[in-house]
């Protein structure tokens, strides 16, 4: 049995097209801006806001003269109300939530399918309407690949966004189930009913301690100096470079550590993944400035994300189960207990483990169908991060050929 799913393949654009690769952005940009201008308008002056279907219809006729793929245009238009969606669904937890008002001078250039060929050489002809030449790259794929949707996006350089959509065998359904306890300091702790294992995230924490003081270093050398300046644009722009670089660092160890956990997964035959749901937990944050610094910073929906679609791969569940009290409540006797440190201690039973491995034991019982847990388990196997840590050791032959 299988699926079809969408997978994005990412392609350079030479050099000399980087003039119209430009030019394409300013334009998607422009189209952008003159929807959130009329839409705006529209609700200051009449109290209410244009739909979709409207605003479309005008900005359209006013876009004639912009020599593009008809269907380009409407993707822009599509992509505010995108974000004016995702206004609306703000206001109803904060109501002083602002609608999309920011102007872009540059926004990724779309392409719908409709607008994409490729041919049987590998030449992707990316369209731009009846009165201009197509956008041509040479690729390394071959048809037959349903292509989706193409995005130019500037990445230290311009590069295709390919949603290809390709085929994935479903794997035979596992009866396992692995529960996860989400953590600061792990980032991963899981238990599948035999062994806790746990991921350490001091190389991850050290990054974002590092990220964090070079952004005050810039913080403090920009403030210093007049807006606009030589200076001022020189330290914004260096500013700019290392977090970017920063960033890309954290991706790759998050991408490394949630692979190596699919693939622990895949080895103990896991059907099932159940994450303890923190939703939340930065409201709730109340404790020192250096402790509700490391929740803000604490990144466990692009975690859970990245758990989710890799697990997807391989026809593995992920749910979603409250966390409350997990790290509290003893998983032998069921009292709860404030832990002391990163060590849990019940004074009921005298059951002692390590917090995050209560946590993700608990997580493991409040799942139905799950046994219950024995005291004498054995001691966290902790998994430490390094620049090659395994992946999930399986591969998806239509990707892998894509």
């Amino acid at each position: 049995m299988s699926r079809r799913v969408i997978r994005t393949y990412k392609l350079a654009v030479p050099g000399h097209l980087s003039q119209t690769c430009e030019e394409l952005n300013r334009t998607a940009a422009r189209i952008y801006n003159k929807t959130m201008s009329l839409v705006r308008k529209i609700h200051q002056k009449k109290g209410f806001w244009l739909s979709w279907p409207t605003a479309d219809k005008y900005i359209l006729r006013w876009a004639e003269n912009i020599k593009i793929h008809v269907h380009s245009k409407q993707a822009f238009v599509q992509l505010y109300f995108q974000a004016l969606k995702g206004y609306f669904k703000a206001t109803k937890k904060n109501p002083d939530a602002k609608p999309p008002y920011k102007k872009k001078r540059y926004l990724p250039f779309i392409w719908k399918e409709s607008a994409v060929k490729l041919l049987p050489d590998g030449t992707l002809r990316l369209s731009l309407g009846k009165e201009r030449e197509p956008f041509v790259v040479q690729t390394p794929l071959k048809p037959p690949l349903r292509i989706k949707q193409t995005r130019l996006v500037f990445e230290d350089g311009y590069y295709l966004h390919l949603a290809i959509e390709v085929e994935i065998e479903e794997k035979s359904a596992n009866s396992g189930v692995m529960a996860v306890d989400p953590g600061v300091l792990r980032p991963i702790t899981c238990f599948d009913g035999k062994e806790v294992i746990s991921y350490h995230g001091g190389v991850l924490s050290s990054i974002l301690r590092y990220r964090n003081k070079r952004l005050a270093s810039f913080q403090s050398a920009i403030a210093e100096c007049k807006k606009g300046s030589r200076r001022y644009n020189k330290l914004v722009r260096a500013k700019k470079r290392v977090l970017r670089r920063l960033r890309n660092q954290i991706n790759d160890i998050m991408h490394k550590i949630t692979s190596s956990f699919i693939g622990l997964c895949l080895r103990k035959q896991i059907g099932t993944i159940v994450i303890g749901d923190v939703t939340g937990i930065r409201e709730r944050a109340d404790y020192s400035d250096n402790a509700n610094q490391k929740i803000h910073q604490w990144q466990f929906r692009k975690l859970i994300e990245m758990i989710r679609y890799k697990a997807e791969q391989f026809g593995i569940e992920v749910e979603l189960i409250s966390e409350a009290n997990t790290s509290k409540t003893c998983p032998v006797c069921g009292a709860k207990n404030k832990p002391n440190g990163r060590r849990y201690h019940c004074k009921t039973c005298g059951f002692e483990y390590h917090r995050d491995g209560v946590g993700a034991i608990n997580i493991w019982k409040r799942y139905p169908g799950t046994g219950q847990v024995v005291a004498g388990l054995a001691p966290v196997r902790g998994v430490r991060f390094h620049p090659h840590l395994c992946g999930h050791g399986a591969s998806l032959a239509p990707w892998k050929v894509a």
